[in-house]
């Protein structure tokens, strides 16, 4: 849990994420593909025999031209949604390819786009319901006016609303980790949401570690975590705030680190499941730092996991083995659902007993009102 002020002071332009526009327009135009950055709708490289190398080129020529007449786009983009084999994915990645291809005529691509959506909402209006119009890419028009939105919006997102959205953002975040967060139930102590609101007391304590991590130094980050967080959502706040200063996608993830606790001269690998981990029935909890009994200004060490293939098929065998183990068993975190046992008493409860309960929870909903009216404070500023 990183201060807000530290927060603030680490937002400069320089170190707020934002994408340049290539990559930006990859991401919004194409869905991810496991040949990553490699894969030809973003590289645009086509692997062409030599001797057909002219012939294509020549093909592309006389495609190009015919793109430009709008008549024949119009028909052309029919024709093609007029196929049975044509489906949402084609139409995402047609209308992305020919965005790509007319983005430097962008007058001509939005008037054929304002023709395609008249044809469109005329549509709608004699044979379809109109409130359906535009909730899902069912056309190529509509995954077109995506992408112009998308395009449109880029350089007022870098100029003015990127920042204090990000910040905002930034904001909620910290205000959510100032209480424990189920990492299971995914609900927390502070929150907007009232369907994502933690409806019990959980006691808990701000811990400040102190990091180091290996390989890079003897300097040491104090981090701030609750001694109810998870081994991986200590995880979490480590990366984030030893690697605050590097884009998300050069950050490590949690799985590809270890986190080694040294109370003394020996130490101990913290994980979230361990033959020491609590057992209540046929549930079993997730280990915390209060689990380990890891005390405040304690000293852990965040290393890389480095995988050879040996080491990858013996993890593969132990993960198989770990799951054959909690086969019958169930995992939570904070707070344990209730079991098919505990449905059955519940609907078998007075009725005074399920009021009290609904009042009780009802109690917590002020939780939502503190977090709103911190926020609201937040976006006062930031849109100022």
């Amino acid at each position: 849990m990183i201060e807000m002020e530290d927060q603030t002071n680490d937002l400069s332009e320089a170190r707020i994420p934002f994408l340049d526009y290539k990559t930006y327009t990859d991401r919004v135009f194409f869905l991810p593909s496991k040949d990553g950055d490699n894969d030809v709708m973003i590289t645009g490289k086509l692997d062409i025999p030599e001797g057909r190398k002219v012939i294509v080129a020549q093909a592309l020529n006389q495609f190009s031209n015919l793109l430009n007449s709008k008549t024949f786009l119009i028909n052309f983009i029919k024709t093609l949604e007029g196929r049975p084999d044509f489906n949402a994915r084609s139409r995402v990645y047609f209308a992305s390819l020919l965005t790509v291809a007319l983005h430097g005529k962008l007058e001509y691509y939005t008037d054929i786009m304002r023709s395609l959506l008249l044809e469109l909402m005329e549509e709608y209006v004699h044979s379809k319901n109109p409130k359906l119009m535009l909730r899902r890419s069912e056309t190529v028009v509509e995954r077109m006016l995506c992408n112009w939105m998308s395009i449109c919006l880029y350089q007022f997102l870098r100029d003015s609303a990127g920042e204090p959205l990000y910040k905002l953002f930034k904001a909620i975040k910290h205000q959510v980790e100032k209480g424990p967060v189920d990492a299971k139930m995914k609900k927390a102590k502070y929150t907007l949401n009232d369907t994502g609101l933690l409806g019990d007391d959980v006691e808990y304590c701000v811990l400040t570690l102190q990091v180091l991590v290996h390989g890079e130094g003897p300097d040491v980050t104090p981090v701030k975590v609750l001694n109810c967080d998870t081994i991986s959502q200590v995880k979490e706040k480590i990366i984030e705030q030893v690697y605050r200063n590097l884009p998300y996608s050069q950050r490590p993830k949690v799985d590809s680190v270890a986190l080694e606790w040294r109370p003394g001269s020996t130490g101990q690998i913290l994980s979230d499941m361990d033959l020491t981990s609590q057992k209540e029935g046929r549930w079993k909890r997730l280990n915390t730092l209060a689990h380990y009994n890891v005390r405040d200004n304690a000293t852990l060490v965040l290393s890389r996991v480095l995988h050879t293939h040996r080491q990858i098929h013996q993890n593969q065998d132990s993960h198989e083995e770990k799951n054959a183990l909690l086969e019958d068993d169930k995992v939570f975190h904070l707070v344990r659902p209730a079991d098919e046992l505990d449905e059955v008493k519940s609907k078998r409860g007075s009725l005074k007993a399920k009021a009290t309960t609904k009042a009780i929870a009802e109690i917590y909903l002020t939780r939502l009102l503190s977090v709103k009216v911190s926020q609201s404070d937040n976006y006062t500023t930031y849109s100022s």
